[in-house]
């Protein structure tokens, strides 16, 4: 191929078939791992995990997509926030794309239960071509645009997920618009986020926890299982390309237990596939088979895609779960306050403005100890509170919350024996 033919071509490739390019991957795995499709997605689920995804596309077809996806996902301790790595390669003929992006995704609580989670991700793409199957690869042409492909990528998305399990994801895939021929690195690139556009929307309700039997050797046991979901599960997707046809797609699947489930789909203009997976321990592996479409048959074998993950650690605690611990508002000079002629300990269902009920965190028999504690309190651990005496035993209460409600006071009980160090939190109930 002389250099003038070789120009012309590579023109060719990168100009007419960077339509194909731009196409976002086809997933059959995105109901396991929909940060795959959705940056919003990341960190979505309280685990550290990681996955690998390869799909083979039309296998017996010379060149048809074949794409491997590595993500990684964590959630952190008492935070909003999560990040997510996603590193890509896809491969269609003689062009490969490389794409590695980096995403921080946030999550906004509402009181409902319900919550909407934001996610962006910004990163770097490259473009190479498969020079075997040029005759001249030497041409200085065609070094000149392998040398100078990199670019800037990005993109966006955002989720609602209410209480009943219903889900509504909307992402934009390329914020930027792919640049294929270039003679610098980063030498131009447009804004241009609506050009793709996916839509996905699913049924996938939590379970905090249920009881099941599992089988240990000869014995059957029952036992607790926590962050679960219903057996059937739901999925809608649309995605929208303003060079490709847009893809619309129904898939349900179903668990028959605990450690294996089914899973079938169907996209329009394309047909049907099955999917099935098994969990053992923390890891979780997931196969799909796709026949082949009406364009490719005869021809090819259909597609096939499998994914593991791996979940790693323990579960991250989410900050909706962390309990509320409310102190006293006020700062003051320590000095015995309270006298009571009959303080009781522990409480019972009557509940009159007669009766004020504390949160007692430490009991002493001098005040300047007392004292002493209450200023460490809000020293170390910015946390208010006060002091009262009964004269009946000559003792000093120190006290983090009152309120004239029992239900309250023991809340907050409840909220310092998991958030502080102290033993033996106690609710006084004190006849006014």
């Amino acid at each position: 191929m002389n250099n003038f033919f070789c120009v012309l071509y590579i023109f060719f490739l990168f100009n007419v078939l960077s339509s194909q390019a731009q196409e976002i991957p086809v997933y059959n795995h995105f109901y396991t791992t929909p940060y795959l499709l959705n940056p919003a997605e990341a960190g979505a689920y309280p685990f550290m995990n990681a996955s690998i995804n390869h799909r083979q596309q039309w296998r017996g077809v010379e060149g048809a997509p074949v794409v491997t996806t590595i993500t990684f996902e964590s959630p952190f301790d008492y935070k909003n926030w999560a990040l997510g790595v996603n590193l890509r390669n896809f491969n269609r003929g003689l062009l490969s794309t490389t794409d590695f992006l980096a995403t921080y995704a946030y999550t906004v609580y509402f009181r409902s239960s319900a919550s909407l989670r934001f996610g962006l991700s910004a990163g770097l793409t490259a473009n190479s071509i498969d020079v075997r199957q040029i005759n001249d690869p030497s041409d200085p042409a065609l070094a000149n645009f392998l040398d100078n492909n990199i670019q800037p990528i990005s993109n966006f998305g955002m989720k609602f997920e209410s209480p009943i399990g219903l889900n509504f994801g909307v992402s934009l895939p390329q914020l930027f618009e792919p640049s294929y021929v270039n003679t610098k690195n980063f030498e131009a690139y447009d804004f241009s986020p609506f050009d793709e556009v996916t839509v996905m929307a699913y049924f996938k309700k939590r379970i905090d926890s249920k009881i099941v039997t599992k089988r240990s050797g000869r014995y059957k046991r029952r036992v607790k299982i926590e962050d679960t979901f219903s057996p059937l599960q739901i999925y809608a997707l649309y995605q929208y390309s303003a060079l490709v046809d847009e893809r619309i797609e129904l898939l349900t699947t179903l668990n028959l237990n605990e450690n294996f489930w089914l899973g079938a789909s169907y996209r329009l203009n394309y047909g049907a596939s099955g999917m099935f997976g098994f969990n053992i321990k923390n890891v979780a592996f997931s196969y799909a088979y796709e026949p082949s479409s009406k364009l490719v048959q005869g021809f090819a074998n259909g597609a096939h895609e499998v994914q593991l993950k791996l979940r790693i650690g323990e579960k991250k605690k989410l900050e909706q779960n962390k309990p509320k611990l409310r102190t006293l508002s006020r700062s003051e000079t320590h000095n015995p306050r309270f006298s009571s002629e009959d303080v009781q300990l522990g409480g019972d269902e009557e509940q009159t403005a007669k009766r004020k009920y504390y949160v007692v965190v430490k009991e002493y028999k001098d005040f300047n100890s007392a004292d002493k504690l209450v200023k460490q309190l809000k020293k170390d651990q910015d946390i208010s509170s006060d002091i009262f005496y009964n004269k009946n035993n000559g003792v000093y209460y120190v006290y983090i919350y009152e309120t004239y409600s029992k239900r309250d006071a023991y809340k907050d009980k409840k909220a310092a024996e998991e958030l502080t160090k102290f033993k033996n939190i106690k609710v006084i109930i004190v006849d006014l």
